[in-house]
């Protein structure tokens, strides 16, 4: 199974982006648990191509947000592309779980757990373009979660 979703760099796109991803999960035969995952990582990653992506700072043409997804042999990969200002999510330091929570800096934790639920992550900047690529095993009755 392969599809790609385009939606307009918007906030409220978001809810549209993870329902039609959560239909095609559930139609697919994805567990609930899995599904939580991907919508932890889509509203984590579009909500900051959103409101981080400077496209006014970038020469491109489309500005929307693509998502990628496929299935196979049990390895659930998700690309997205967006045109925002060059940005890599994977090289953001980790948050400081030990340190008192109102010690913390805001932001940071959503790509901490984004980290955690993928199986692999690789950013790459193609072009105007952000692409990241991450892959989440589905477990099998053989290989329990």
């Amino acid at each position: 199974m392969q599809m790609r979703l385009f939606i307009p760099r918007e906030h409220a796109r978001v809810d549209d982006l993870n329902a039609s991803l959560e239909a095609v999960l559930a139609n697919n035969g994805v567990s609930r648990a899995i599904q939580g995952d991907v919508r932890l990582i889509v509203e984590e990653l579009a909500g900051n191509a959103i409101e981080h992506g400077d496209v006014a700072r970038i020469d491109a043409e489309e500005h929307e947000l693509c998502v990628d997804i496929a299935i196979r042999d049990h390895l659930l990969t998700l690309e997205f592309r967006e045109s925002g200002a060059p940005f890599n999510p994977l090289e953001q330091p980790s948050p400081d779980l030990d340190a008192d929570i109102l010690d913390r800096p805001t932001g940071g934790l959503g790509l901490h757990l984004v980290r955690q639920v993928a199986e692999m992550a690789v950013y790459q900047r193609m072009g105007n373009y952000n692409v990241l690529r991450l892959s989440l095993r589905i477990p099998t009755e053989e290989t329990p979660t």
